[in-house]
C-alpha cells in the first residue's frame, strides 16, 4: 500500500499544534483524581522530523517531542492517544521511580492505568483503520470485516437474503460481546474514537445522537474535553467507546443520520419556499433523531431483525470506561423557544428513515483533521 505524503506544516500551524498539546496535557492532569498526578509539572513540547517514531519522552530534557509526519497525517484523537502514552512515560520516570526499569516496565504500566492511556500507542503502532486498510488484522479485526460484509449483503433487494444477513450480523456482534466478557485481558478488546471534531459548542442534535447511539448500538458515549486546535482553546468532542465492531457501526450510524438530516432539511425548505435559521434546523434534526429512535424501539418490541443487539450490562466495558474516565459528571440542558411543528416534522422524517448498512463503502474518510 503506498504511503501517504505528509503535509508540510507552516510555522503558525506548528505553534497551534504545540499549544494544543500543552492544553491536552494540562487537561489530562487537571481531570485526574490521583494526587500524585497533581504534582506533575509540564514538560517541554517539541516537534521532530522522525518517520519511524510517533512521539518520544526524553527524561533528561523533560521533553515530549512529536513527529511532524505523524501530526500532519492523523486526526486529533490519534494524537491525543499518543500524548497520553508519552505522559505515562513521564509519570513513570518522575513520580513512580522507573529509572532502572525497562521503558514499558511495571511502573509504566501502572502509569497507563492511572492516566487511562494505551500502553501500545508508540513506535509504529497503527490505528484500527490503518490495520484494516493494510490487511494486518487480529482475530477481532477479522470479525469486524466479516460483520461489515454482512452489512453490505443486507442492502440486497431480496428481503430473505437481507434479513438473513442482518440476523447473522447481529449474532456475530452478540457473540463478540460474550467472548469479550469472558476474556482475561479486559482493555485490549475495546477502542475509542472521536465522532466529529472538537468544537467550542455543539448543536442540540449532536446530544440527541449521542443518546441514540448509547441506547441502541451497544456503545458508551462521553462528551470529552479536547483541544480545538484552530481556536487554541479546549472544547468538547463526542467520544464513542466499545467493542471494535460496535464502535465502527456507531460511527457509520452517526454520519448516516447527519447526512439524512441535511437532505431532509433541504427538502423541507424547498417545499416551504423559505430559508430557516440554524436553530430551527436543530429543532427539526432533534425531532428526526427521536423519530428514528422510536422506530428502532418498535423494531425491538416486534422482534424484527436489525442491527440492534439487546442491551445488557457489560462489566468489562464499564471497567474500561472507569479507567479511561475516572471522573464523569452529568448535566441536563434546558432549551427555550423551540418550534414544536418543526420537531414533529422531524419525527415524521426520522420514522421514514431506512438505515442501509454499507459500512465498508460509506464510512467517513479517515484523513487528518488538521488543515491550514
Amino acid at each position: 500500500m503506498p504511503q501517504k505524503k505528509a503535509h508540510k506544516l507552516s510555522e503558525e500551524l506548528e505553534r497551534r499544534l504545540l499549544h494544543g498539546l500543552h492544553l491536552e496535557w494540562s487537561s489530562a492532569k487537571a481531570s485526574n483524581p490521583d494526587p500524585r498526578i497533581q504534582t506533575l509539572t509540564p514538560p517541554v513540547f517539541a516537534l521532530n522530523d522522525a518517520t519511524g517514531t510517533l512521539a518520544l519522552w526524553n527524561g533528561s530534557r523533560r521533553e515530549i517531542s512529536f513527529s511532524r509526519q505523524f501530526l500532519s497525517l492523523h486526526p486529533w484523537d490519534a494524537i491525543r492517544e499518543v500524548l497520553l502514552h508519552e505522559m505515562a512515560h513521564q509519570v513513570a520516570h518522575e513520580i513512580l521511580g522507573a529509572a532502572d526499569q525497562p521503558p514499558h516496565g511495571p511502573s509504566f504500566r501502572l502509569a497507563c492505568d492511572l492516566l487511562g492511556a494505551n500502553p501500545k500507542a508508540s513506535g509504529s503502532y497503527p490505528s484500527l483503520r490503518e490495520r484494516l486498510a493494510m490487511g494486518h488484522t487480529s482475530p477481532e479485526d477479522a470479525l469486524t470485516q466479516r460483520i461489515q460484509k454482512l452489512f453490505a449483503l443486507a442492502q440486497s433487494t431480496n428481503p430473505h437474503e437481507s434479513e438473513a444477513a442482518l440476523a447473522k450480523a447481529r449474532s456475530l456482534m452478540e457473540k463478540h460481546r460474550i467472548d469479550t466478557l469472558e476474556t482475561k485481558g479486559p482493555h485490549d478488546e475495546y477502542t475509542t474514537l472521536f465522532l466529529g471534531q472538537p468544537a467550542l459548542r455543539h448543536h442540540r442534535e449532536y446530544y440527541a445522537l449521542a443518546n441514540l447511539l448509547t441506547e441502541h448500538y451497544f456503545v458508551r458515549c462521553i462528551w470529552a474535553m479536547a483541544c480545538v486546535v484552530e481556536k487554541g482553546k479546549m472544547g468538547r468532542v463526542l467520544e464513542v467507546s466499545g467493542a471494535r465492531s460496535h464502535v465502527l457501526t456507531a460511527e457509520y450510524v452517526y454520519h448516516f443520520i447527519l447526512k439524512a438530516v441535511d437532505r431532509a432539511w433541504m427538502d423541507l425548505q424547498k417545499e416551504g419556499g423559505q430559508t430557516l435559521g440554524r436553530y430551527r434546523k436543530s429543532d427539526f434534526a432533534e425531532g428526526l433523531v427521536e423519530g428514528f429512535s422510536q422506530t428502532l424501539r418498535e423494531d425491538k418490541k416486534k422482534g424484527e431483525m436489525s442491527l440492534l443487539p439487546e442491551w445488557v450490562k457489560d462489566p468489562v466495558l464499564d471497567a474500561y470506561m472507569g479507567r479511561r474516565y475516572p471522573r464523569v459528571t452529568t448535566r441536563t440542558r434546558r432549551v427555550n423557544h423551540v418550534d414544536g411543528q418543526l420537531i414533529s416534522k422531524g419525527k415524521e422524517a426520522g420514522r421514514r428513515i431506512t438505515l442501509r448498512p454499507g459500512v465498508e463503502k460509506k464510512r467517513a474518510p479517515k484523513g487528518t483533521l488538521l488543515t491550514e
